[in-house]
C-alpha cells in the first residue's frame, strides 16, 4: 500500500510538473510565469492530494488577493514618492499581514491540516528565495552585467 501511495504522489507531482511546464511556454508574461510557478512548487512541496488541491488553491488565491490589496493600500503606487514606510506605518502593515494569515489559517487548516499549513508557511519562503535567487541569476546572465 505504501508503495502505490508513493508512486501515486510521484506521478502525480511529475504530472502537475509538467503540466505547469506546458502551460508556462503558452503564457506571455513574467506575472503568470511566476504564479505557475508558484502553484506548482507549493503543490509539489505539500504534496497536495488532487481532492485536497481543488480546495486549497481557491482559499489561498483569495488569500493572496487580499495580501495583494493589503499591500496596495499601504504601498504607493509608482510615482517617484517614496516607497518607504516610516516605523510606525510599517509596524501597522505587518501587523494586518498577520491578521490576515490568522483569518486564513483555519480555512488552511481545514482543507490541508495543520502540518501542510506548517510547510506551507516554509513552502512560500522558499518559493521567495528560489524566485529571488532565479532573478539575480537571470541578471548576472544578460550582457553587460547586472544593468
Amino acid at each position: 500500500m505504501g508503495f502505490i501511495f508513493t508512486t501515486y504522489k510521484r506521478f502525480v507531482s511529475a504530472l502537475i510538473i509538467v503540466l505547469i511546464s506546458g502551460a508556462l511556454m503558452a503564457q506571455s508574461t513574467t506575472k503568470e510565469k511566476v504564479e505557475a510557478m508558484r502553484v506548482a512548487f507549493i503543490t509539489n512541496r505539500l504534496e497536495l492530494r488532487p481532492e485536497e488541491a481543488k480546495q486549497f488553491w481557491p482559499i489561498y488565491n483569495s488569500y493572496r488577493h487580499d495580501l495583494t490589496q493589503l499591500r496596495r493600500s499601504f504601498f504607493p503606487k509608482d510615482d517617484g514618492s517614496d516607497p518607504h514606510l516610516d516605523a510606525n506605518r510599517q509596524l501597522e502593515f505587518e501587523q494586518k499581514k498577520l491578521d490576515l494569515k490568522k483569518q486564513y489559517l483555519p480555512q488552511f487548516e481545514q482543507v490541508i491540516g495543520k502540518a501542510k499549513v506548517n510547510k506551507l508557511v516554509s513552502a512560500e519562503e522558499d518559493f521567495k528565495r528560489l524566485l529571488i535567487q532565479t532573478m539575480r541569476n537571470r541578471r548576472e546572465q544578460r550582457p553587460g552585467g547586472r544593468w
